[in-house]
């Protein structure tokens, strides 16, 4: 089960909770390795992006050292390190994560992986990189004060819901002065018909979680807190695709939290119209349709802000 925390938020635990049932271990859930399985990587671009911001190192000794909050399974981890720019400005990235769920998943996809860096502990060649997951929250990450340079979370900020200050503040603790605090979020593609339809169905479960549609976590820049810390955050949004099959659809959306916490009976419901919708495909464009392959449209939203 995962851990909770003396007065940690409703949502919090709730995300903890059931996002651990979508990861990797068939003893913890039924939903083995669905999340790592169905969500989307991020667009190569947006990590170039990222990446621009972190200055050339003058050598391999002091290139940067990243924390990323709200790990999951390390898909933004990976996307990190397949980057042919990663290895020459990143020494170390320290994924914080708080379901138990999706540390396992990281370790077993991540740091199991063949991408050539060395887990927590071990040895890091000459301009290899290290990796280590370990358990914390946005408000308690297990780094020392001043000593990063660039934050980044993916796919996860959402979850501080409308009080995100307590989340600003442990961010600016660990920045160094002038450093890039990057928010990378990738969201279904409303413009396409058959993509809005299946929102349509699947949203109406949301419970009031705090979903990055909402823009809850935004009242930030509401606060004098925010500015205090932070300057202007800069938004670059990118459109792309991923080729999917019916199945890799309809596991995308059960791949949700709130999905997760639903019924059996919930879910059988849900699916039937999920795939009465993709086989109808109001705007669907195929790939390979006797492969049953077509486009899964994707706008990434990045926001960069950098530290005081």
């Amino acid at each position: 089960m995962a851990s909770t925390t003396a007065n940690e938020p409703a949502h919090t635990t709730f995300a903890k909770e059931n996002f651990s049932k979508s990861g990797p271990s068939p003893s913890l859930s039924p939903f083995s390795r669905l999340y790592d399985r169905a969500r989307p990587s991020y667009p190569p671009s947006a990590i170039s992006h990222i990446l621009s911001t972190l200055p050339f190192p003058s050598s391999p000794s002091n290139r940067a050292t990243i924390v990323e909050l709200g790990s999951g399974t390390g898909l933004f981890t990976r996307a990190l390190l397949s980057h042919p720019d990663t290895r020459g400005k990143v020494k170390k990235i320290v994924c914080v994560e708080p379901s138990e769920g999706m540390r396992e998943g990281f370790e077993k996809a991540t740091l199991g992986g063949a991408f050539g860096w060395a887990g927590q502990g071990e040895g890091v060649e000459e301009g290899g990189v290290e990796v280590e997951c370990v358990e914390g929250t946005f408000e308690d990450v297990p780094v020392g004060d001043g000593s990063e340079d660039m934050v980044v979370c993916a796919q996860a900020f959402h979850w501080t819901g409308s009080n995100p200050l307590p989340a600003v503040r442990s961010i600016a603790r660990i920045l160094r002065p002038s450093a890039p605090w990057a928010l990378i979020w990738n969201l279904e593609d409303r413009s396409v018909p058959w993509i809005a339809q299946l929102r349509d169905a699947y949203e109406q479960f949301e419970a009031g979680t705090p979903q990055y549609r909402l823009g809850l976590w935004k009242t930030m820049w509401d606060q004098e807190a925010y500015w205090d810390v932070f300057g202007e955050m800069e938004k670059t949004e990118f459109t792309w695709m991923k080729e999917v099959t019916e199945q890799g659809a309809v596991d995308r959306v059960f791949s949700k939290s709130y999905i997760t916490a639903l019924s059996d009976d919930e879910r059988a419901k849900l699916e039937t119209k999920l795939r009465e919708i993709i086989q109808r495909g109001d705007g669907k464009k195929w790939i390979d349709e006797k492969a049953g392959t077509f486009e899964y449209d994707y706008t990434t939203d990045l926001f960069i802000a950098r530290r005081k």
